[in-house]
Parts: structure tokens; sequence; C-alpha cells
């Protein structure tokens, strides 16, 4: 058994000291996931406390099956989700826009260019929220584009969409960055 299974099963029955272990020990790793779907540090914040309410409250749901930290990732993700879903930019975000993905969008892939993580962030704060769900959802959560379409409420054809403009929005930025740093 892990550190973090012997604090879980100590929070299952009601240590509250396992609890702020807990916190202590996976709160920034949970943080970051929030920070990924929301636009502020201090909405991110919010989502991590809700998270871990959520957390706390389902604890005799987790079974084992998985690492706990991947257990309480879906929960911290889905968290944010609805959160950003609560939110009034969210409603009508996606529906004027075409559901075919754009094949120009595509253009970028054979240049590669240097840059770090830091920047990629720096970008990713900048992108449209809508952009940013996606890409995270996508690439750093590795859900298809079906299951984005489900849990956010739009179609396959949007996420798609969405994705490769995400893609072309971080390429240009970074391009951008680099002409500066030229």
């Amino acid at each position: 058994m892990t550190a973090i299974q012997d604090i879980i099963a100590k929070c299952k029955d009601g240590d509250r000291n396992a609890q702020q272990e807990l916190f202590r020990l996976t709160g920034p790793k949970m943080l970051a996931f929030c920070r990924r779907y929301c636009k502020s540090e201090d909405d991110a914040r919010d989502a991590l406390q809700e998270g871990f309410i959520k957390v706390f409250t389902s604890l005799n749901k987790y079974r084992g099956d998985s690492a706990p930290e991947t257990w309480m990732s879906r929960i911290f993700i889905n968290t944010a989700i609805d959160q950003y879903k609560k939110g009034k930019q969210y409603t009508g975000m996606f529906d004027s826009l075409p559901d075919e993905v754009e094949r120009e969008d595509e253009s970028y892939n054979d240049n590669p260019f240097p840059c770090t993580a830091v920047d990629i962030i720096k970008v990713m704060d900048t992108m449209p929220e809508g952009y940013r769900i996606i890409f995270n959802l996508y690439c750093m959560e590795n859900f298809t584009h079906r299951q984005i379409a489900e849990s956010l409420g739009i179609s396959e054809g949007t996420s798609k969409s969405q994705y490769a403009r995400a893609k072309k929005f971080i390429y240009e930025a970074l391009t951008q960055q680099n002409k500066i740093r030229e």
C-alpha cells in the first residue's frame, strides 16, 4: 500500500489529520490541473476547494482500481470544467462556430522551432477559453473528440475545429515570440 493509499484509508475513517495530509501532498498537483482549465488563479483555487469537497465526500466510491492521484485528477478536471460551464462566458461560446475542421490550420505541422514549457503556458493563458479547454482535454487528458463533445455539450466537429484553431493559435503566438527573441 502506498503512502497516499494509506492516507485515503484513514480519510475514509474520518481522520481530519489524514485529510490535511492528503491536501498537503496532492493539493499542488490538483491545483495545476485546475489552473489549466480556469482563466485565473482565483478560479483555479475555487475549483480546487470544490474538488477536495467532492474527493472527501466520494472517498467511499474509490475502489483502488487506479492510482489515487489518477482518480482524484478526474474529479478535479471535471470540477474545473463544471465551474467553467457555469460561467456566463460559456453560454453560446461554441454556437456560431462551424463544425468542420479547416485543413489550412494543419499547414504548420512541419515547422519545428524552439520553445519552453513556460512559453507555452504564457500563450495558453492568452488563448480564448474554448480553445484552451479543448486543447487541454484532447492533448493533456487524452479525451477523444466524442468525449469532449459529450462533456461540453457541443458537436464532435466543433471540438475538432476548436482543437485545430488552438494549435494554430499556439503556433502563431510562439512563432511571434521567437521572432521577437531574434
